[in-house]
C-alpha cells in the first residue's frame, strides 16, 4: 500500500476556526506520470463529490493491486469556505461571501512568467518533469493573503506537480460536456468519449478568467507553443461538467469514477485495467470553440417553459423557450427566447421562475458570436 494522506491548513477566518484541504495519494512520485482531480471547487456543485468517492473506492483497491504505476492525487472537497457558507440552509457556495468572487476565477496564471522565462533562460529546460519544477517554482514565489486567497494558490501549487489536472464541476440542468485548451484537442476528446460527453469546448490560449484549469493551460500551452513540446508531453488540464447539480447518484458516479480511471489509464498513470463498469456507447463527441458559446439571456421575468432539452439540436431564429409573464396584459402570455446559433443546446436553467438578464440557457456554435472578445469568454456567474 502506498496511500497517504495530506491535511494543507488555510488561514484561519476567525477565532477558534479551522480551516484544512484534505488530499488523498496513491502511488509513487518518482515513477511514471501523475494525476490530480478535485472536486466542489464551487462548492453549491455536487456530482463531483461523489464521484471521487466512488473513485476513491477503486484506487484504494488498485493500490492494493499493486496497480498504480504513477502517482494518483484526490482533493474530495476543494471548497471548505465556500461548503461553510449556508444561508437558510442552502449551500452558497459558488461566490465568496468575503468579497464577492467566484471561488473559479482570480488562480494564479503563468503564461507570462515562462514567457519572460523563455526570453531569457539561454537553455530552457526541457523535459515535462524539468517543466514542472519550473512552474512550481514559480508558484512558490507568489504570495497570498487570507483564506481564499490562499486556497486557490494551495490548491495551484498542489496540482501543478502533477501531469494530468482535472477540476469536476456540474451546471444547472445539463449534459456532460468538457472545457480545455485548443491545443489539447485529441486528450479532451477522448476524455469527453469515455465520460459519454458529447461536447467539448475548446479554449483559447487568451480566454480570460483565471479558471482553475488554466493555471496549467497557461503554462503548459506558453511552452507547447512555444515548439518546445508536443500535445502529448505537455502537461492536460480540464474542466470536466458531470451534468446537472440534480444528477447525483450511486450508478452515475460509479460510472463515471470508472471513466476517469480508464483516462488515467490511457495516460500511463495506472498499469492495469482499472475500469469495473463499461459505459454504454453514446453519441459522438462534438468540439466547439468557447468563442463560439452563447448565453442566451431571459428578455423578461416570469415562468420559463423549455422547447428543447440539453442535448438538443437548435437553429438560429428557432423558439427554444418561452417565458410566461405573471404581470402580462394577457392571460398566459409569453415572450420566445431565440436560439442565436446553429449548434447544440448544453445547459438551461433547473429553477424555473426567472429574471431579466438571467441565462436562459447555454448554446454551442461552430461559428464565434457577437459577444464573444478574446480575453472576456469565460462570464462571471
Amino acid at each position: 500500500m502506498t496511500y497517504q494522506r495530506l491535511d494543507i491548513r488555510l488561514p484561519s477566518p476567525a477565532p477558534g476556526v479551522q480551516l484544512t484541504v484534505l488530499a488523498h495519494q496513491f502511488g509513487n512520485r518518482s515513477n511514471a506520470r501523475s494525476a490530480y482531480l478535485h472536486a466542489g471547487l464551487h462548492a453549491d456543485e455536487h456530482p463531483g463529490l461523489l464521484v471521487l468517492q466512488h473513485l476513491l473506492e477503486q484506487l484504494r483497491q488498485l493500490d492494493a493491486a499493486g496497480a498504480i504505476d504513477g502517482l494518483v492525487t484526490v482533493v474530495p472537497y476543494a471548497n471548505p469556505i465556500g461548503m461553510s457558507q449556508r444561508l437558510f440552509g442552502a449551500v452558497v457556495g459558488r461566490f465568496d461571501f468575503e468579497n464577492g468572487e467566484n471561488f473559479n476565477r482570480n488562480f494564479p496564471l503563468l503564461d507570462k512568467m515562462v514567457a519572460a522565462y523563455l526570453a531569457k533562460a539561454p537553455d530552457p529546460a526541457r523535459s515535462p518533469n524539468q517543466w514542472r519544477s519550473v512552474f512550481s517554482k514559480m508558484l512558490d514565489e507568489a504570495t497570498a493573503i487570507g483564506p481564499s486567497q490562499a486556497l486557490k494558490l494551495e490548491l495551484a501549487k498542489l496540482s501543478m506537480e502533477h501531469d494530468i489536472v482535472l477540476d469536476l464541476h456540474c451546471d444547472t440542468d445539463c449534459i456532460a460536456h468538457v472545457y480545455a485548451s485548443e491545443l489539447q484537442v485529441e486528450r479532451a476528446t477522448l476524455l469527453a468519449n469515455l465520460l459519454g460527453a458529447p461536447v467539448v469546448m475548446l479554449e483559447p490560449r487568451q480566454a480570460g478568467g483565471g479558471a482553475f484549469d488554466q493555471v496549467h493551460s497557461s503554462a503548459w500551452g506558453t511552452v507547447q507553443a512555444a515548439g518546445l513540446l508536443s500535445e502529448r508531453d505537455s502537461g492536460f488540464s480540464a474542466t470536466v461538467e458531470l451534468r446537472g447539480q440534480a444528477d447525483v447518484s450511486d450508478e452515475l458516479a460509479a460510472a463515471d469514477a470508472s471513466s476517469l480511471l480508464r483516462f488515467l489509464e490511457s495516460e500511463g498513470v495506472l498499469t492495469a485495467e482499472a475500469a469495473r463498469t463499461q459505459r454504454s456507447p453514446g453519441e459522438p463527441t462534438f468540439a466547439f470553440p468557447l468563442e463560439g458559446a452563447s448565453h442566451v439571456p431571459c428578455p423578461c421575468a416570469g415562468v420559463i417553459v423549455y422547447r428543447k432539452a440539453p442535448g438538443d439540436q437548435v437553429s438560429v431564429g428557432e423558439v427554444i423557450a418561452e417565458v410566461v409573464r405573471l404581470d402580462g396584459d394577457e392571460f398566459n402570455q409569453r415572450v420566445p427566447i431565440l436560439s442565436t446559433v446553429d449548434g447544440v443546446m448544453i445547459v438551461r436553467q433547473l429553477k424555473r421562475l426567472v429574471r431579466p438578464g438571467e441565462r436562459a440557457a447555454l448554446l454551442a456554435g461552430k461559428r464565434p458570436v457577437r459577444d464573444g472578445q478574446a480575453g472576456s469568454l469565460l462570464l462571471d456567474f
